[in-house]
């Protein structure tokens, strides 16, 4: 074997060992160029994920009438941000599903209860982006009634994906975990690693 031919196969191996102990996790989706147009608690516009380039993002999908789930997913939430040693360049992002009921008002209220501070953003849409962008992370949620003879009632519930996606400075969700009992100790590791 010539010299040559032994140092490129040495250089061959070694960038395949670096690239196998690569702790870079894979995309599960790239959401770089998506543009989704949500307001604020403030009714202000929100380019989502633009808005948040440059940050590492804690997304989840949530509704404020939610009697069960909902709830843990926000206090799932604050306990990571609680938890944290550094919170710089992290950001929580909570978005409705149900746009009807959560206006910018509702989701201020239900920020002020939960104590939630300018970490978090709560973002409402119309119909269209909001069904896109559940359509995009693949999240479900299908409106149910109690009294299936009346679907025109504003008393409804919504059976939906319990899922909190992290993703990356430049839009990438990187890691997915079951956003109410995921424990803060394995996002915090993996938000470590996305640092």
């Amino acid at each position: 074997m010539t010299s040559t031919l032994r140092s490129l196969l040495l250089s061959f191996i070694l960038i395949a060992f670096i690239s196998s102990c690569s702790n870079t996790p894979k995309v599960i989706e790239n959401l770089k160029g998506d543009s989704y147009q949500f307001v604020n608690t403030d009714s202000s516009v929100v380019n989502f994920p633009e808005a948040f380039k440059g940050d590492i993002v804690a997304v989840t999908f949530i509704y404020t009438h939610c009697p069960n789930t909902c709830p843990l997913i926000t206090a799932n939430l604050t306990n990571i941000q609680d938890q944290l040693e550094d919170t710089t360049g992290i950001h929580f992002v909570e978005i409705t599903f149900d746009p009807k009921r959560d206006t910018p008002a509702v989701l201020k209220n239900y920020k002020r209860l939960y104590k939630l501070n300018d970490q978090f953003s709560m973002l409402s849409g119309d119909t269209a982006n909001t069904q896109a962008v559940l359509k995009r992370l693949h999240i479900k949620a299908t409106k149910t009634y109690p009294d299936s003879a009346d679907t025109t009632s504003s008393n409804y519930f919504f059976t939906h994906t319990n899922r909190l996606y992290l993703m990356d400075r430049q839009g990438r969700i990187r890691y997915q975990f079951t956003a109410s009992v995921v424990p803060p100790k394995t996002v915090i590791s993996e938000i470590n690693k996305l640092r």
